[in-house]
């Protein structure tokens, strides 16, 4: 690929790849960072016969795993800057706590099934949507959601969280 259609799809797409790991990150570097390695990923799998909506649906995938995948290792590491970013609570606010804890319920899920829980919990976005932005069906959505919410429960209830 040379550098102009390098440059044409980063502007096509750099912005919501951005945004959406803004969103998760809630750190602007981060962000700027994980963007960079999301596009170095689309550079290296990239066709062209791919066609925008499945670019789309591809990018929307590995900017939300990247970003989960950079949530998780830093709390494994102990890095508390990097917390899942609540939907519409600021931190410092009684719902701090409610954050930690989904995030540890979160972490136990595998990356289909938290990109799920992210994107219906946290984006609120509907079933259909979010099933076309994973490469999923909606069906398939509909039971890692339930899985989810079932299993988030069963553990909330041992009083693990």
């Amino acid at each position: 690929m040379d550098e102009q259609a390098a440059a044409r799809l980063y502007r096509t797409y750099g912005p919501a790849v951005y945004r959406r790991c803004l969103r998760l990150l809630r750190d602007r570097e981060l962000a700027r960072d994980a963007t960079q390695d999301v596009f170095v990923q689309l550079l290296r799998h990239w066709t062209t016969s791919t066609e925008p909506e499945a670019v789309l649906h591809w990018i929307y995938r590995v900017a939300t795993n990247h970003c989960l995948n950079l949530l998780r290792n830093a709390r494994r590491h102990g890095e508390r800057s990097l917390e899942l970013a609540p939907a519409r609570a600021a931190a410092g606010t009684a719902a701090e706590p409610q954050r930690l804890v989904a995030q540890r319920v979160l972490s136990r899920f595998d990356e289909v099934t938290q990109a799920v829980a992210v994107g219906v919990f946290v984006d609120g976005m509907e079933h259909e949507e979010l099933a076309r932005a994973l490469g999923i069906s909606r069906r398939t959505v509909s039971r890692r959601l339930d899985r989810f919410v079932e299993s988030a429960r069963e553990y909330l209830a041992r009083g693990e969280g």
